[in-house]
């Protein structure tokens, strides 16, 4: 299903949340990061087990994912019913434990990388960083699930304060041209490239936006943004 775009007075509409920036635009990033980072997540966490049934489900490996459809099962459920945290700590020696037995293969794979969600969705970002570089190796031929964890990762950083290392990983999903997530790449290093004090690689990234991604959400806020700021949106 299409994602009907947002306009920008429904983007705007609500107060900032979180981070304290100046302008509209830095507020919707405030209000909106969150829950679109925890969005990223729940998406990852289909992708990988739908990807693994899909292409390594009549390997040896079944079992694994088995285990880990159960898993990840009880996890949704208990996170529904009580919260993320609580069913983090329900299902976390459990996914562990996949992820120890059959760490070989594809199914541990899966298992790790689905761990890794889990743990940012807790908010435990330092767990979910280690495992989802692990992850990186684990996925390097196969992009959509890549470039999904090069995303992850951007937003783990940027929860824990290390804006250079998220800067790096959404510079590298940026660069990604089998990636269908770059608009939101470049408008998160929009806003860290200001954060870091480098204005013309945060106007460039921004710009890239305006240029290659007209029907991005984050088009109208950007656009307003270079507005507020007197900058030329066409440089």
């Amino acid at each position: 299903m299409a994602m009907r775009k947002k306009s920008r007075k429904e983007l705007l509409k609500k107060p900032d949340e979180f981070i304290t920036f100046t302008g509209k635009a830095i507020r919707f990033v405030s209000k909106y990061q969150k829950p679109i980072s925890y969005a990223l997540c729940a998406v990852v966490t289909v992708v990988i087990v739908v990807f693994g049934y899909r292409f390594f489900a009549q390997r040896s490996e079944a079992k694994a994912f088995l285990l880990l459809e159960q898993a990840m099962a009880k996890y949704e459920a208990h996170k529904k019913a009580v919260s993320a945290d609580a069913a983090y700590q329900k299902v976390s020696a459990e996914i562990q434990r996949i992820v120890e037995k059959y760490s070989g293969n594809a199914g541990g794979k899966l298992a790790r990388a689905s761990y890794a969600s889990i743990s940012y969705d807790a908010g435990d970002y330092t767990k979910a960083i280690e495992l989802y570089k692990r992850s990186l190796n684990d996925f390097k031929d196969h992009p959509l699930v890549y470039n999904l964890i090069l995303s992850g990762l951007g937003y783990a950083y940027q929860q824990t304060g290390d804006n250079p290392n998220a800067a790096l990983f959404f510079e590298k999903l940026a660069a990604a041209t089998d990636s269908n997530i770059r608009d939101e790449a470049l408008f998160n290093l929009g806003i860290l490239y200001e954060k870091l004090g480098d204005t013309d690689k945060s106007q460039q990234a921004f710009n890239q936006i305006l240029s290659n991604y007209p029907n991005s959400m984050y088009f109208d806020i950007v656009e307003e943004k270079l507005s507020e700021k007197g900058l030329d949106s066409s440089s």
